[in-house]
């Protein structure tokens, strides 16, 4: 077994399914890495909290067995859909039949589209109108949304008379609202009245529509294996058609689902029409051989996957101890909403008794990250029996925050496992505004079952375990900035902090105070009141130390350090020269695994630098999807431009009545990041001074790469008037960019040194003129200098 030490970005997007908003991604290219690291072809790995076919798709390709389960019927119609979505010309041929079957003497497609008939403004014609813009207080549309094909008129316009007519042949409780209730709920559970909230979700049209749907399938198709595919689309439309669908995702701890006060109504048809096509473009989705049982998957030889609707304990008593290897997933955050939805769709689908399974659920009044950290270590404890003495728990997040991250620990380790690794990039690389917030990001949580021949602990009283808490976090919060070299945001801390109280023990402590207070409430407590310590300590920093306005972002940086010798920029800009020159000719993939390798655990590259770095150093091909080096980044064409860079220096220096010291030479790029060795009298990292008199007037570093260590390090403004100058090659200015963007020590440091920019092609420019005076030098300094500049052009050097 190969432990996975370092972050594996996502390369595969993942393909649109419905209830896209409600689902956490799951990407199949990472899940594949992890189980080729952690399982043998033929074992078992199961996903416990399914929300997609990912799994059982990236087990079959890899020849291991799987397991795919979720208590909740919605998710496992998902599942279970994707992983046998029929061929496409079965597919038309079901929803032609569908579409044909009769309803009151017409095919149900013509009875569903005439609920939406209405008069083109512009012809007079009848069309069927797309959508229809509802104010929800008036109860009634406003406008409605059409194609004319007569006319071939576009757009939305208010509603008329005979479209409110056409509603008021509706009843808004008939027949089809009291057969979903029934299936719903019975009079006498607590449930009812909820049951009626939910239904008031669709507008009485959408509602009949939808219903007529559901009738038709169930009466065409029950028993059919055509009729889970027609439910996954049905499911769709029962989203896409809701009074929800337009409006933002309720907030996660709603218990009532309120209709916003405007919202759209499509038309029912051509939204199942739709779903139609998505999933048709899908099918089939894999071919993933599905066992009928526990045992049946077990006995068999070759590899085969089990979707399972059941509660993980229920699951984990059908498997023999020791037949499980890895336990992966993403589990979904706290999110009452959706298990409401699941609900309602349930019954809709299916009747009563599947509605019956999110029940327990609805009958919570109170439940939180508290609730859902304890029901999930319940849930996870009953793995312990089935999973090998060295298997492992893995939670691959896409977009993770940290109240999400900080319970799925505490969970684990409520259950007996150990936190072995946390990896993680944000998604943006601008910080927050608030240095106690967080960057939502995505996270590779690792963790191994806890070692039963440990010893207990002592439970630690609440006042020694804060302190040891802080202590712990005060540690590992200054490892990781000292050894990362970078400001960082309070997600990157937090990641570190994780590990460090993991390895002290001090999890499993904070676990025991969960009847006092919350554990993870606890924990950021702790957390927080350690960087409060540090700043109050001069242990720690908030940078900039004077934010230009309270809203600016600050990061966390260690007390009387300046600019690092070797920041975590610089070692990813000589890794990527390193991995171009040993191997020239490498795709992405190859590329971000040699490249991310090096930088295991907490020390991943923030997001977009490794991008910037290879479109900085390597030229990439289109067609065959490769990077190659540059080619004036050879050894000997960097060696050619740096003499070429000094000789401009010096003649631009004496042309303009200075002495030039002499230049050196060779080139930086590609070698180990090392401070410059100065010359007597001369800064460290310094390739050329012009000197007035008895004293330096002018210094300049020559780069070919962004690494400014040498020159950057322990330096800060000294308030002479001597002018400090990189001269940067055109080919680095992006990369430049991006990290001065995203690199709050390095703007720093290029301020407090007073450093200044010249670009490579402006001062050959500059050393090929006759006669110069001291003035022309200012057109070219900067990043945008005023060479640039097309209005002064012509004047510069006339």
């Amino acid at each position: 077994m190969h432990e996975i030490e370092h972050f594996i970005p996502a390369r595969e997007s993942t393909p649109r399914i419905p209830l896209q908003r409600y689902l956490d991604p799951l990407p199949i290219d990472v899940l594949s890495r992890y189980l080729t690291s952690y399982t043998s072809p033929g074992e078992l790995a199961i996903d416990p909290v399914a929300q997609r076919p990912a799994l059982p798709l990236a087990a079959a390709r890899l020849k291991r067995k799987a397991i795919a389960s979720n208590f909740n019927p919605i998710n496992d119609l998902l599942v279970r859909g994707m992983l046998t979505l029929p061929a496409p010309d079965e597919m038309d041929a079901a929803t032609t039949r569908l579409g044909d079957s009769l309803k009151r003497g017409v095919p149900l497609r013509d009875h569903i589209n005439q609920l939406y008939a209405t008069t083109c403004d512009h012809c007079s014609g009848t069309v069927i109108a797309q959508s229809f813009f509802w104010d929800g207080e008036e109860s009634r549309p406003l406008e409605k949304q059409y194609h004319c094909s007569h006319c071939d008129c576009d757009g939305r316009f208010p509603v008329d008379e005979t479209d409110l007519h056409t509603l008021d042949g509706i009843e808004s409780q008939g027949i089809h609202f009291w057969y979903l209730l029934e299936r719903l709920a019975q009079p006498h559970e607590p449930e009812r009245g909820l049951a009626q909230e939910l239904l008031q979700l669709y507008t009485p049209r959408s509602l009949y529509a939808l219903t007529d749907l559901s009738m038709k399938m169930e009466a065409l198709f029950a028993g059919s294996a055509l009729h889970t595919a027609l439910s996954l689309i049905l499911l769709s439309c029962l989203d896409t058609c809701s009074k929800l669908a337009a409006a933002p995702c309720p907030r996660a701890t709603a218990l009532r689902l309120q209709p916003p006060s405007r919202f759209v109504e499509r038309n029912v048809w051509l939204a199942f029409e739709e779903a139609y096509r998505l999933l048709r473009s899908l099918a089939p989705a894999g071919q993933v051989a599905l066992s009928s049982g526990v045992d049946r998957l077990l006995e068999e030889q070759e590899p085969q996957a089990l979707i399972l609707n059941e509660p993980l304990r229920r699951v984990a008593s059908l498997l023999p101890p020791a037949s499980l290897s890895l336990v992966i997933g993403a589990p979904q955050a706290y999110y009452r909403p959706f298990w409401t939805l699941s609900y309602l769709w349930s019954g809709w689908l299916w009747g009563r008794q599947k509605a019956a399974l999110l029940k327990p659920l609805l009958r919570r009044k109170i439940m939180g990250w508290s609730w859902y950290r304890r029901t999930l270590t319940t849930a996870l404890a009953t793995l312990h029996r089935p999973l090998r003495p060295h298997g492992k728990l893995v939670f691959l997040l896409e977009d993770a925050d940290l109240t999400h991250v900080t319970n799925l620990i505490l969970s684990a380790v409520g259950a007996a496992f150990k936190l072995d690794r946390v990896l993680y990039q944000p998604h943006d690389a601008n910080p927050p505004r608030h240095p106690m917030q967080g960057v939502s990001g995505a996270y590779r949580l690792t963790f191994s079952r806890d070692d039963p021949d440990q010893p207990e602990q002592g439970r630690l009283s609440s006042e020694s375990l804060a302190a040891a808490l802080r202590k712990a976090a005060t540690r590992a919060i200054r490892s990781l900035l000292r050894e990362r070299g970078e400001a960082l945001h309070l997600s990157w801390l937090h990641g570190a902090v994780c590990e460090q109280w993991a390895s002290d023990g001090l999890l499993r402590q904070a676990l025991l105070v969960d009847k006092e207070t919350s554990a993870a409430d606890f924990l950021q407590e702790q957390l927080q009141a350690a960087l409060e310590e540090g700043l109050e300590r001069r242990v720690l920093v908030l940078l900039p130390e004077e934010p230009p306005d309270h809203e600016g972002p600050q990061l966390w940086w260690l007390g009387g350090k300046g600019y690092p010798i070797r920041p975590l920029g610089d070692r990813l800009e000589v890794a990527v020269c390193q991995a171009l020159r040993a191997e020239p000719d490498l795709s992405q993939a190859q590329l971000e695994d040699s490249i991310y390798s090096r930088f295991p655990d907490l020390f991943t590259p923030g997001p977009g630098l490794l991008e910037k770095c290879l479109q900085s150093y390597a030229v990439h091909d289109a067609v065959s999807g490769r990077w190659s080096p540059r080619p004036q980044d050879t050894p000997e064409g960097l060696a050619r431009e740096k003499e070429d860079v000094l000789e401009c220096l010096a003649r631009v220096g004496r042309l303009l009545g200075y002495e030039v010291s002499p230049p050196g030479a060779g080139s930086e790029a590609l070698q180990p990041t090392q401070p410059a060795r100065p010359r007597r009298g001369q800064p460290a990292g310094v390739d050329v001074v012009w000197e007035e008199g008895d004293s330096s007037s002018h210094l300049f570093a020559v780069k070919q790469t962004t690494r400014f260590g040498d020159i950057l390090s322990g330096s800060r403004g000294s308030g002479d008037e001597v002018q400090r100058y990189i001269v940067i090659c055109g080919r680095r200015l992006e990369l430049l960019r991006f990290r001065m963007d995203t690199e709050l020590l390095l703007r720093i440091a290029l301020t407090d040194g007073q450093w200044q920019f010249i670009k490579m092609n402006h001062l050959r420019a500059l050393s090929e003129q006759r006669a110069l005076d001291r003035q022309d030098l200012k057109h070219i300094v900067g990043l945008e200098p005023l060479i640039e500049n097309p209005d002064a052009q012509l004047p510069l050097f006339s």
